[in-house]
């Protein structure tokens, strides 16, 4: 983990923070490719009430990387061993924040799951991230994909 900042799983008081972050890094990056469509079904899905008590019964880890008392980057994961958000502030980007917030999710899950057989870890990757997924080592697993106005590629790693 780098000197400059630190992961953990985030404090219930936090959960609306970190879907704000999402959110701001989502507009920055994301909103030239995807519609109105997809805008608006990134939003429900981070807003989801449904999905924030996923959140409060331990279905729905969130992990966060801070700069000093301020959060930079966010991390979730859903449905098991699925990545589901992924999101650092820009002007934390190409430092080390999303490898070390995978990397933390990576090794939280290997500690909980280990023993399973073929355990991997999945996101859905966008084409902003796509990139990012395939340096870390993530492979492609099918072609990309279009559901709800939202693009993504979906992609493996075995832990």
């Amino acid at each position: 983990m780098d000197d400059h900042f630190t992961i953990r799983f985030i404090e219930r008081d936090e959960y609306r923070q970190a879907m704000d972050l999402c959110w701001r890094v989502f507009c920055q990056f994301e909103s030239g490719i995807f519609g109105r469509e997809g805008m608006e079904s990134f939003s429900r899905f981070i807003n989801d009430e449904d999905l924030y008590k996923v959140y409060l019964n331990g279905g729905f880890p969130v992990v966060a990387a801070y700069c000093g008392r301020n959060m930079i980057g966010v991390a979730a994961l859903r449905s098991g061993p699925h990545l589901s958000l992924l999101f650092v502030e820009g002007c934390y980007q190409h430092m080390g924040v999303g490898r070390a917030l995978v990397n933390y999710c990576h090794n939280w899950l290997v500690s909980v799951f280990t023993g399973l057989g073929n355990e991997k870890l999945t996101v859905n990757a966008s084409p902003v991230g796509a990139e990012f997924y395939h340096k870390i080592g993530f492979k492609d697993m099918g072609p990309g994909v279009k559901k709800d106005g939202i693009y993504y590629t979906p992609m493996e790693f075995y832990l």
